[in-house]
């Protein structure tokens, strides 16, 4: 697929996104496992070019997108000088009837095929009717920011989903009128673990892995497929959690499924051999009034209690003195500001009561309040829960609970007091 140029106008995403590829014959081979375990939670699979080429790697992808959870969709790249019924009654026979997790397809608008712009918005309107009959529900339309116009005139479709393509080092797309939202966006170029080379197309969805399972093809709890309206709260047998915290405490890495980054890819730098595990991503802090790169830690509690909550940071890149963290416990939630600069490994954020289940977690924007001209690294890595002794538990489900006579809000001004005294001794240091 080719990208499109870049102009000042920009359509941000509405929060939280979820990373995802799109893939072709070009891409020699695919682990999918990997992939998953990578972060890569959908894809989208080429059926064709045009009815000349039928990709040969279709079936392969298709199917191991699904047997490793990752949901998945179809695409066709269009040529509008072909039969546009024949080209999607291709799609919909190697497709096959969407099943549970699935995407709806897309169709990929790229070239003209000497035709006018009335004549390419005609082609895309009778494969995007042809194909919305057979599938019962809007497919995707794939468009560039100029492309769209050029090829089209800017046919108003704005009520199918829009997956534009912008290279941009922005942190946000532009998109073409007459649409005001993307659903998906393709980012860049790149690598992902289980598929080899650099060159890989990245992608994100507008959303969270909610949303994303939400707008998916809707299935019925047992299927063991995680669809639809489906979450591990109402259907546990199809969504199970990404993992679960022990009885007695458990750990989560930035590596690990319970890790979402979220923004634009290419702001989420990973480091290997770095941090609690072996990795971590860093990103900029900014003084943004909205957080752009974000990493998120699900919590899901096999049992209710009370339990510390620490975080990895690596000296070594972890500069951000203003690092927001919210802890959602329980139904409250709580801001922990730390410096991730002042301890070269785990540091504390307090005592919560969690409930059991999931519901909860860990989260961390990039907008610390510290400018971007101070080009400080703030860093995502592991998040480590430590159950506390029963005896010492709260009755409550909030977090100003009281253990051993110090309440949380001692532990808040120590935690200040500590974070003063750090950026004190290194002031006095800074004039030796």
């Amino acid at each position: 697929m080719v990208s499109a140029t870049e102009q000042a106008d920009t359509a941000c995403a509405d929060g939280a996104t979820v990373r995802g590829i799109d893939v072709s014959y070009y891409e020699d081979s695919i682990d999918w496992p990997t992939v998953h375990a990578a972060g890569i939670d959908w894809t989208i699979v080429r059926v064709s070019d045009g009815l000349q080429f039928i990709d040969p790697k279709f079936p392969g992808y298709w199917a191991g997108a699904r047997a490793a959870g990752v949901l998945r969709g179809a695409y066709q790249f269009f040529r509008p000088a072909e039969d546009p019924i024949a080209q999607a009654d291709l799609l919909l026979d190697k497709m096959g009837p969407l099943q549970a997790g699935d995407l709806p397809p897309v169709i990929d608008v790229e070239t003209s095929g000497g035709l006018t712009t009335d004549q390419v918005a005609a082609a895309v309107r009778a494969w995007v009717d042809h194909v919305e009959a057979a599938i019962g529900r809007p497919p995707i339309i794939y468009a560039g920011l100029y492309s769209w116009h050029d090829l089209t005139g800017s046919a108003d479709m704005a009520t199918y989903p829009l997956w534009v393509a912008q290279y941009t080092t922005a942190p946000c797309p532009n998109i073409p009128l007459p649409w005001t939202r993307w659903l998906m966006w393709q980012t860049g170029a790149g690598h992902v673990d289980g598929v080899p080379g650099d060159q890989l197309d990245l992608d994100v969805f507008n959303g969270t892995i909610d949303d994303l399972r939400a707008f998916s093809v809707a299935g019925t709890c047992g299927d063991s497929v995680c669809s639809g309206e489906e979450t591990s709260a109402t259907c546990a047998a199809d969504c199970r959690p990404c993992g679960t915290i022990a009885p007695d405490g458990g750990e989560i890495d930035d590596g690990d499924a319970c890790f979402t980054g979220g923004g634009a890819a290419q702001f989420l730098r990973p480091v290997a051999g770095a941090g609690e595990q072996g990795d971590l991503v860093w990103t900029h802090a900014t003084a943004n009034a909205d957080e752009v790169s974000s990493g998120d830690w699900s919590l899901y509690f096999e049992a209710g209690g009370t339990y510390r909550v620490e975080v990895y940071t690596d000296a070594a890149y972890a500069q951000s003195h203003r690092a927001a963290y919210a802890i959602d416990a329980s139904g409250v939630r709580t801001v922990v500001t730390i410096d991730q600069a002042a301890v070269d490994g785990w540091q504390s954020l307090g005592e919560f009561a969690f409930a059991p289940g999931g519901g909860q977690r860990v989260h961390l924007g990039d907008n610390t309040g510290e400018p971007a001209s101070d080009n400080l690294q703030l860093v995502f890595d592991a998040v480590r829960l430590t159950r506390i002794a029963a005896e010492d538990d709260s009755d409550g489900a909030g977090c100003a609970t009281t253990h051993g006579g110090t309440s949380w809000g001692v532990t808040i001004a120590l935690a200040a007091l500590s974070e003063w005294l750090s950026r004190r001794r290194r002031v006095l240091r800074s004039r030796r």
